[in-house]
């Protein structure tokens, strides 16, 4: 009897444990041809500064470092507009690099700066100080033409560190968000688990993405379904008593937003951000929501990272009319900032 129990439970592992390798070929040959193609090879390794070309007609692209400040400084031949953009990308670890190529290209003075993962700076989205921007406006004042509009644009957790630096630097004069949070939410260093962010050496308060782990990731994870993490980062808003604490004061700015997102974003609630950071900053604030776009505005709605597949929601279509109009109004907007 004994026997038969235990031969019938090895016989059940054994079928879940084919279960889980069909299921992950089938994963892998479904969603591997649907990634994105012609992806940058320093995504890969965003802190290979040999990846990032430099040569480029029409510009001089120069890494800059300081004590916290590390990123580049690109100068067009021919400036058009005064002031100065400032790039940030998001938890890839890239500083925006083709944006700020392509505006510079267009005449705008640029700076693309990683906020993390370089050596003088946080190795991980964990605790990154908001004094950052201090040095950033130092050195803008110091090495830039006509320093006098400063315009932020950040991505994802990029745009969530853009909005926060707004609400605090009364310096900043426009801000561009791409998929934004509306919250401060844990950093991306789960063995060193805190905030993304830090002011005066402390932590700033967080909403606890951990609380909300569920067996349905865990199973996406263990079949390499691709994962959403859009129900995790929008219930802890609900469940944290909280909330409001962490929730970024876009109230206390006078700076002009312009905000992108798409309404089938599955990486977290950021068309919901969009709508709430205008709730509280109505006055110079412009949204546009994609309504079949996703979190990010290129690709089918699937992105590969570190052997794992992450649903970041739409569809190419949609998320390339996304880009495009995106693009449209950003170039028209940053026209009117900066002359």
């Amino acid at each position: 009897m004994l026997i038969t129990i235990g031969l019938g439970i090895l016989f059940v592992i054994i079928l879940g444990f084919l279960f889980i390798l069909i299921m992950r070929f089938y994963h892998d040959v479904k969603y591997r041809s649907q990634r994105m193609d012609n992806i940058p090879a320093y995504y890969a390794n965003p802190n290979e500064l040999s990846l990032y070309k430099t040569d480029v007609a029409g510009l001089t692209i120069e890494h800059v470092t300081g004590d916290y400040l590390n990123g580049f400084k690109m100068i067009p031949n021919d400036i058009k507009h005064r002031g100065v953009v400032v790039t940030f990308g998001g938890s890839d670890g890239t500083p925006a690099y083709e944006q700020a190529v392509q505006l510079a290209k267009e005449g705008y003075q640029v700076l693309a700066l990683f906020f993390f993962g370089m050596p003088n700076q946080q190795k991980t989205l964990a605790r990154v100080p908001v004094e950052y921007y201090q040095e950033i406006e130092s050195y803008i004042s110091q090495h830039f033409n006509q320093p006098d509009v400063i315009t932020l644009i950040g991505t994802s957790k990029g745009a969530e560190y853009a909005l926060l630096l707004a609400s605090l630097y009364d310096s900043i004069d426009n801000v561009v968000l791409y998929a934004p949070s509306s919250y401060v939410y844990a950093g991306l260093d789960f063995k060193d688990y805190s905030s993304s962010w830090s002011q005066n050496g402390e932590a700033l308060p967080y909403l606890d993405v951990r609380s909300e782990s569920s067996l349905k990731l865990f199973y996406d994870f263990l079949v390499k379904a691709p994962i959403s993490y859009y129900n995790t980062y929008k219930q802890i808003i609900k469940k944290d008593k909280d909330s409001e604490e962490k929730r970024i004061k876009a109230e206390k700015t006078k700076a002009n937003f312009l905000i992108f997102a798409g309404e089938k974003d599955a990486m977290w609630p950021s068309a919901e951000s969009a709508r709430l950071i205008a709730k509280y900053h109505p006055e110079h604030t412009q949204i546009a929501i994609y309504k079949e776009a996703g979190h990010l505005f290129a690709g089918s709605g699937i992105v590969g990272s570190q052997g794992v597949y992450l649903s970041v929601g739409g569809n190419k279509m949609a998320n390339e009319a996304a880009k495009k109009d995106s693009d449209q109004k950003l170039k028209e907007h940053l026209k009117i900032w900066h002359g």
